[in-house]
């Protein structure tokens, strides 16, 4: 009843998914795509948890930088990557921009909105024990938001994979993206499926992996 050639057994598409792996090229686009989201992930946590820090303990940063958040949330981010192009040329820096983008959004948001709830009496008491700037976001800052920065985090990858699909069907000659656009181009449905199944697995590990690290990270979270 089903039609193998649009639907085709999964054995069959991970004996492929194992011949493609290891005597053909979907590692190098797997790698590809990986470290597209990778290096879009880093660039974007680190700049958006030191803006969300910044944003979260400074009124005046936060006031500057909250009309600009709420202008560029809702805008889908792929309509950013003619704009990337146009600045970048049709380059990894503008494709791993545009995902940076997304990213940085999220983790600002969620970073700064964490920052505003630790309650003073915390800095007060870290600060009677002594503590300097450093330590108090070392001691007290950092661990009260790790489990919204990995939650924010979490969610920016997510949009980030999504992105990534969609820029490499439409803009790259390499990746998982890639290859599931000329699959389809050129009806090679198992190698569609196996790069489907491919991007599942990755867009599982950088979505539930945030989480499972910012858990591991704060214990105290869970007692």
């Amino acid at each position: 009843m089903i039609d193998a050639r649009f639907f085709p057994p999964p054995t069959a598409v991970l004996g492929l998914a194992v011949e493609l792996y290891v005597h053909g090229d979907f590692l190098t686009h797997l790698l590809a795509s990986l470290r597209r989201v990778l290096l879009g992930g880093l660039l974007g946590t680190a700049s958006g948890v030191t803006m969300g820090l910044l944003a979260g303990r400074n009124g005046g940063v936060r006031a500057i930088l909250d009309p600009h958040l709420s202008v560029l949330y809702p805008l889908p981010k792929i309509a950013i990557l003619p704009v990337m192009f146009s600045i970048f040329g049709v380059s990894e820096t503008a494709r791993i921009l545009t995902m940076a983008l997304a990213v940085f959004l999220l983790v600002t948001i969620n970073t700064m909105d964490a920052v505003t709830q630790i309650e003073d009496q915390y800095i007060a008491a870290a600060r009677d024990n002594g503590a300097g700037r450093v330590a108090i976001y070392r001691e007290v800052v950092l661990p009260s938001i790790l489990p919204q920065v990995a939650s924010g985090l979490s969610l920016g990858l997510g949009i980030a994979v999504v992105l990534l699909v969609i820029i490499e069907m439409v803009a790259a000659d390499s990746g998982l993206g890639y290859v599931i656009w000329t699959s389809w181009q050129q009806f090679k449905i198992l190698e569609l499926y196996v790069a489907l199944f491919s991007i599942n697995v990755l867009g599982l590990v950088f979505v539930h992996g945030p989480e499972e690290i910012g858990d591991w990270l704060t214990p105290w979270q869970q007692q």
